[in-house]
């Protein structure tokens, strides 16, 4: 008799959609506070095998929706649910921009080397209620321009550059004043001898 045990399964990104998911809804629902929320997210897209998720929803209670609307009233981004997005902007010696109504995928990448991207979010549609955005800038730069009514979560680091968040004058929502349900942005990714700044701002507002 084989008494081999069956080799661990490596977690795909569905499952760790899923399971974010589950986060997300119940931090809406306010089982989990900000901090815990923000804990338990980083470990599930820092999981490699399926069996690193369960623990982080098994104390969670379902959550009923009784009428699930894709966006929050409170909120004005557009999470539409549409399937598909952009999800590549790359710059070589050079530069890209993505502005304007344009669709955002769940998951997107920005790679820039010894040039510049620019991502400006404020009037885009997002496909799913968290977004994943993996920015890479090396010896170049990559500006990421959020509206001020989606929660920011940045994974980034940086060596010889920066990698950061800050708030554009125009902002009047603060980080701690969004709704539990609002649409989650979180920032991964690397700047070597570069940067890659996220700005908070008012629709409408000139960010230079």
């Amino acid at each position: 008799m084989d008494n081999t045990p069956e080799p661990r399964k490596r977690a795909t990104d569905s499952d760790r959609d899923s399971t974010a998911k589950r986060l997300q809804d119940a931090f809406a629902d306010g089982q989990l506070s900000i901090t815990e929320f923000d804990e338990r997210s980083r470990a599930v897209y820092n999981a490699t095998y399926t069996d690193e998720l369960p623990a982080l929803t098994e104390d969670l209670s379902p959550v009923e929706h009784p009428h699930r609307a894709v966006a929050s009233h409170a909120s004005h981004a557009q999470v539409t649910g549409e399937p598909g997005g952009t999800a590549f902007s790359v710059s070589l010696m050079g530069g890209s921009e993505r502005t304007g109504e344009w669709l955002v995928a769940p998951a997107h990448t920005s790679l820039t080397l010894m040039g510049g991207n620019s991502l400006d979010l404020r009037e885009a549609r997002f496909s799913a209620q968290e977004t994943v955005i993996n920015a890479v800038a090396l010896m170049g730069g990559i500006e990421i321009i959020v509206p001020e009514d989606v929660r920011v979560v940045d994974n980034g680091a940086a060596l010889m550059g920066g990698f950061g968040i800050e708030d554009h004058p125009s902002c009047t929502i603060s980080r701690d004043d969004l709704p539990a349900n609002a649409p989650v942005l979180r920032i991964r990714g690397f700047a070597l001898m570069g940067g890659v700044g996220i700005v908070r701002a008012a629709r409408g507002a000139r960010v230079d």
